[in-house]
């Protein structure tokens, strides 16, 4: 593990925005115990803090004893040679490249809890590998891509405080580009340098896939990337190095679990920068950290070890409706260790309707403990659900869904019994249910054009970059909206609200900036009326210029005349993560002293041309509006 000091040439900033969950139920009943869950360090009593990885990460350093109790030593006769990470009691997750002598098998040992190689500890467990699992992907000739392979050990390890399983991503988790992860591990201090005898750790920002190319492309043979992420400084410094592979790189979700996010694979020497390689002979050329994405095989990871972790039959459900009782009755508790997976299919052209009857998964808030996790037909998470109240109905918006449930080492739940039916789309699908969907197209409120019905409840989630318009609108009006509304928000937790509306007034169009939008509308029980139409567009992220037209010219004529001179506008803006906007406004003209430019990076009263330095913005504009032509 390479810590030489370096200059630090930038400093990468990102927040991962971890899909948050459906249901209210998920935050209700918080769940305490003494026994720590995966990603979960059982003396870490400091919160997660983002800003506690920068102060580290000027340089590597030896870590304290337990501090990561997922990292095992991969031994032959004893002796260390590679790295690899616990992700269960009887699983270990390394690098293909580490295993690929067929004779290893009978010399090849775990050994858990393990700090100083050169001593026996306290809570050291060692055991035998019943079998190894490499990637069929995996080519001893091109080393580079699917370089992962899963150890089933003979026996169980026993956690405790120095021996616990790392989470694994959930699907589609992605950690992005400026995120700061760890490496850990026994390899060299420096290139050609000594090994150290005890557990070193480095913390590296994640690149985007656009440098990682860039830098792989001065190397002499090319390289496909299609299984690795990229982590590492320009100019060097910091890395794994000889004696690492095969270990993790952990990056920390927002909640604080430590979560697999990569293998240490290979990289162009040791902590060498790749800034100028293309002036550099090419025996002297660098590269970043190469890791294998745990993220691209994910499913053949789940898909291996689902086969011996599962106590009830699992697999494809193929038929137009049926139910599914996990763990077979009410009655019976499942057990810990559990990893089990359902497809269900339902004829092309119709949506599958999930309902629940009884739900019982141990509690805590953000289900990384035990949990039932919901995934639609591309692999994009629906919902992860936990606790003890019944999630709403879900309405999924394609034919096939995916079900993962997964529990830990302690405490544990009856399970959940749900039934599963083939349902044609209809406008207002998303009453009595939540609709998660997938398509363009119209949404209505209940019974349109007729009055919707007292204490309505319906809720739409699409996940893409869209516009909501409006094509008609009659909801009860009131000063604050707090009757009958209309509510859109850009995240399934309701915290970020863009825009809420009630009234006769058509309101203006609605863009999404997050990738998502969850469009949620209710009535109280006193007077109702036609409810609402709307249109729901894509919008398709190209980086390229747009042109977005007049800023919503209709709904400011409407506001004069009413002499209600109130009115914002909010348009999304977004290139790619490597790009800078630059905002021209033309025939732009508002009362200057009321109205103002507001952003996530600046508030400044409009002029004209202003570039920001981020690749995602959304611009809302409000203040008394003069017409123009």
């Amino acid at each position: 593990m390479s810590i030489a000091p370096s200059k630090l040439l930038f400093l990468l900033t990102g927040v991962v925005c971890i899909t948050e969950f459906l249901n209210n139920s998920l935050f209700l009943f918080p769940f305490y115990s003494s026994d720590p869950k995966c990603g979960q360090k059982f003396h870490e009593t400091k919160p997660w803090s983002y800003f506690n990885l920068f102060t580290r990460i000027v340089g590597g350093n030896q870590v304290k004893r337990g501090s990561h109790p997922w990292q095992v030593s991969l031994k032959r006769r004893q002796k260390h040679f590679c790295g690899g990470t616990l992700v269960s009691a009887q699983w270990v997750v390394t690098a293909a490249h580490c295993i690929l002598d067929r004779n290893l098998l009978q010399y090849l040992k775990v050994t858990a809890g393990e700090h100083d190689l050169r001593i026996r500890e306290n809570g050291e467990q060692t055991l035998p590998v019943k079998y190894v699992i490499k990637h069929p992907n995996f080519d001893p000739r091109r080393p580079m891509n699917y370089d992962v392979a899963l150890l089933k050990l003979d026996g169980a390890f026993n956690f405790s405080a120095s021996v616990l399983p790392a989470c694994l991503p959930d699907p589609g988790e992605k950690f992005e580009a400026g995120y700061i992860c760890t490496a850990c591990g026994w390899g060299r201090l420096n290139e050609n340098g000594i090994l150290p005898q005890v557990l070193y750790e480095v913390n590296l920002p994640i690149l985007n896939s656009k440098e990682c190319s860039r830098a792989l492309s001065t190397l002499k043979k090319p390289i496909q990337d299609d299984t690795i992420i990229c982590a590492g400084f320009p100019d060097g410094g910091k890395d794994a190095c000889q004696g690492d592979s095969g270990g993790p790189l952990l990056c920390r979700r927002r909640h604080g679990a430590w979560t697999l996010a990569g293998v240490i694979s290979w990289g162009m020497g040791c902590a060498r920068g790749w800034v100028n390689n293309e002036k550099k002979q090419h025996y002297r050329r660098g590269s970043p950290g190469i890791f294998t994405d745990l993220s691209a095989v994910l499913s053949w990871i789940q898909e291996n070890m689902s086969t011996a972790f599962c106590s009830t039959p699992d697999g494809k459900l193929p038929n137009s409706e049926g139910e599914l009782r996990f763990p077979g009755s009410p009655e019976h508790f499942y057990q810990n260790h559990q990893l089990c997976v359902w497809t269900l299919f339902v004829p092309e052209g119709n949506y599958i309707l999930l309902r629940f009857s009884h739900f019982d998964i141990e509690p805590e808030t953000f289900c990384d403990y035990d949990s039932l996790s919901v995934y639609s037909k591309d692999d994009r998470l629906v919902g992860k659900f936990c606790g003890r109240d019944l999630p709403l109905p879900i309405l999924i918006g394609s034919n096939s869904v995916r079900l993962k449930f997964v529990s830990d080492n302690k405490d544990y739940g009856t399970g959940f019994s749900m039934t599963y039916r083939a349902l044609r789309w209809h406008m207002d699908s998303g009453c009595e249910s939540l609709a998660v969907l997938f398509e363009e197209g119209v949404l209505q409120s209940m019974h349109y054009p007729e009055h919707y019905s007292n204490l309505a409840g319906c809720q739409w989630i699409f996940f893409f970059y869209l516009k909501l318009t409006y094509q008609s609108f009659e909801v009860e009006e009131n000063e604050d909206c707090s009757y009958d509304a209309v509510t859109v928000y850009e995240d399934v937790g309701k915290e970020e609200e863009i825009a809420k509306s009630c009234g006769f007034a058509l309101p203006a169009p609605v863009l999404s900036s997050s990738g998502m939008m969850l469009i949620v509308f209710h009535s109280d029980e006193t007077e109702t009326f036609g409810g609402f139409r709307a249109t729901i567009s894509f919008v398709h992220v190209t980086g390229n210029r747009s042109n977005l037209g007049v800023c919503h010219f209709e709904a400011a004529r409407r506001a004069l005349q009413t002499w209600d001179l109130k009115c914002q506008c909010c348009f999304a803006f977004w290139t790619l993560a490597s790009r800078f906007l630059n905002i021209s406004l033309q025939n732009f003209i508002l009362e200057a002293l009321l109205c103002c430019v507001e952003s996530t990076v600046l508030r400044a009263t409009v002029q004209g041309n202003f570039v920001a330095c981020c690749h995602h913005i959304r611009i809302c504009v409000h203040g008394l509006i003069i017409l123009h032509n």
